[in-house]
């Protein structure tokens, strides 16, 4: 993928001119104006060139356009996405790949004598990877809109289902998703008989079998950077030491050598009143496990970077441990499908369990719902937190509830201005979710 910069009197003649160079799905990164005139910032995939162009383009004579060698002191506007990122996040010289020297001796130095060094350096990568992915499904989210947007103009909406498919673009619904519930709704005669059927249509494909176990023996929580896993592990070892006792109850964070990380899991375990250990390597692992066998509940915290590593060397030392995944109610679709297929695919394991973290009003879970939708193979919800609180954690949180959730999104501004006003906490998940069964155990 290739950034490339074009140079128009305005929006509609610059993006004419990029549509007509690299045809009509060209995505559109940054729209400027620069000294009178707009400037257009679009991604297309094509080899790279050999030397950055600025596009300027003669208004007055369509078919004419000049190609300029330009020179950007910050960008190379014929390298790669990838390799710009590349660039601004590990100080990369893209002409021989090697790395700039930073003020950080500890960045400058040899990587392998250096594990933070090198945990940077992959989380960058990481970061890189997952951008690229990112555009790439925006890429198609476009095409797939482009394609959508077509068939739906040919058809009639009943003006009460209106509302409900403007919440729809408004939330974020993801277009195949969308164009399935509206293509549903387009006829009902009212904005709440929309809603049921989303509701309805949403719930009855979201079924699924099973039950999520007990929280006994060796668990594992793992997911992206940012997902909430330390948080949702301790709240886990709340729930457990609540009913089995503190000692009873032993938390493992393994690997993560974030600035920080220990103090916060030390003072998370001191505030549950359980004992905290570290692991940073298969073998203490192991043995801290053989260890701890006669606790009742054995949490391990893993980290986001090299997610899918942790997992095999886990299974490597306890072949049993239950693995759960967490995920942030508002991940993107990237991010579910990294986690929930590709990491389960390439580690050779199968989730047990998801746990979705940070449900609360200002996110809509649609990405999430669609892949459950799409999946068969989706791991069965066991828990869900919807606020930072430590004590903020429902047990048993179904399908049905998070359906729920998604719809309040769509409802009528004064509805859901009267939603909003609750605290979104245990309380409130139940609340929103009367209409279904209540969760088994609430702190």
């Amino acid at each position: 993928m290739e950034l490339k910069r074009i140079l128009a009197r305005d929006t509609r003649s610059a993006t004419e001119r990029a549509m007509s160079l690299y045809g009509p799905d060209v995505l559109i990164i940054a729209n400027h104006r620069v000294g009178g005139q707009t400037e257009l910032v679009v991604a297309v995939e094509m080899a790279a060139a050999s030397s950055a162009q600025l596009h300027v383009f003669d208004d007055d004579n369509p078919f004419a356009k000049v190609a300029t060698a330009h020179k950007e002191p910050t960008m190379d506007l014929g390298a790669s996405f990838g390799d710009h990122l590349g660039q601004a996040l590990l100080g990369k010289d893209t002409a021989n790949g090697s790395v700039a020297m930073r003020s950080d001796p500890l960045l400058n130095a040899d990587p392998l004598l250096h594990p933070a060094a090198q945990r940077e350096e992959v989380r960058s990568k990481e970061i890189v990877s997952f951008v690229v992915e990112e555009l790439a499904a925006l890429r198609r989210e476009f095409r797939v809109s482009q394609k959508a947007n077509e068939w739906q103009s040919g058809q009639s909406v009943a003006p009460a289902v209106q509302p409900v498919v403007q919440a729809m673009h408004q939330a974020g619904v993801p277009v195949g998703l969308r164009t399935l519930l509206v293509d549903s709704i387009k006829d009902h005669a009212s904005t709440q008989d929309a809603l049921n059927a989303i509701r309805e249509l949403l719930t009855d494909s979201l079924k699924r079998g099973g039950e999520p176990g007990a929280f006994e023996g060796v668990h594992a929580i793992a997911g992206p950077s940012g997902a909430g896993k330390t948080l949702m592990a301790a709240r886990l070892a709340l729930h457990t030491a609540a009913a089995a006792g503190t000692e009873k109850v032993a938390f493992i964070s393994y690997q993560d050598t974030r600035i920080g990380a220990w103090n916060q899991t030390q003072m998370l375990c001191a505030q549950i009143g359980i004992d905290s250990y570290r692991a940073q390597d298969p073998s203490t692992l192991g043995l801290l496990l053989a260890e701890l066998s006669t606790r009742t509940l054995v949490l391990i915290d893993t980290p986001g970077v090299q997610m899918i590593e942790r997992i095999k060397e886990i299974k490597s030392v306890d072949s049993q441990c239950i693995m759960h995944a967490v995920l942030p109610a508002d991940a993107s679709a990237v991010s579910v499908e990294r986690v929930l297929k590709d990491a389960s695919t390439r580690a050779g394991f199968a989730w047990d369990s998801l746990m979705i973290s940070k449900l609360d009003e200002s996110s809509a879970p649609w990405a999430l719902l669609q892949f459950m939708c799409n999946e068969a193979d989706v791991p069965v919800l066991s828990a869900a937190s919807g606020s930072e609180r430590l004590t903020d954690l429902v047990m048993g949180f179904t399908t049905a509830q998070l359906v729920n959730l998604a719809v309040t999104q769509l409802m009528p501004t004064n509805t859901a201005q009267t939603l909003k006003e609750t605290p979104m906490d245990a309380t409130a998940f139940n609340a929103r979710a009367k209409t279904f069964s209540s969760p088994r155990t609430i702190l």
